[in-house]
């Protein structure tokens, strides 16, 4: 095997040595990280509202952190609304076109 020229970064550069076996296409890679993904919006959703939560109650009557811990808190439902409407528009398109997006 030669270490240096093509050979060598072909070698180097394919789905298996990346880790990338199981993935055919595109579609694949988002199949498998759409889950992740909506998980880690819950997350940052749970999160997000707990901050919005403690500046809310630790605002002692500071009309400036309150209206922060106020739009913490909206910014987070409205993310969380968004991320929703995302995941049911993922399962209609699933269902209407008989494909499997997400797994679940």
């Amino acid at each position: 095997m030669n270490i240096f020229g093509k050979e060598a970064l072909a070698f180097a550069i394919t789905p298996s040595a990346l880790g990338l076996s199981g993935f055919n296409d595109l579609g694949s890679v988002v199949s498998a990280f759409l889950p992740v993904i909506i998980s880690l919006a819950g997350l940052a959703l749970f999160a997000y509202l707990l901050l919005g939560g403690i500046k809310y109650l630790t605002s002692g009557g500071d009309d400036k952190a309150l209206m922060e811990a106020r739009k913490i808190i909206t910014n987070a439902v409205i993310g969380m609304i968004i991320v929703f409407i995302s995941f049911w528009i993922i399962r209609i398109v699933e269902t209407v076109l008989g494909i499997s997006i997400t797994g679940f």
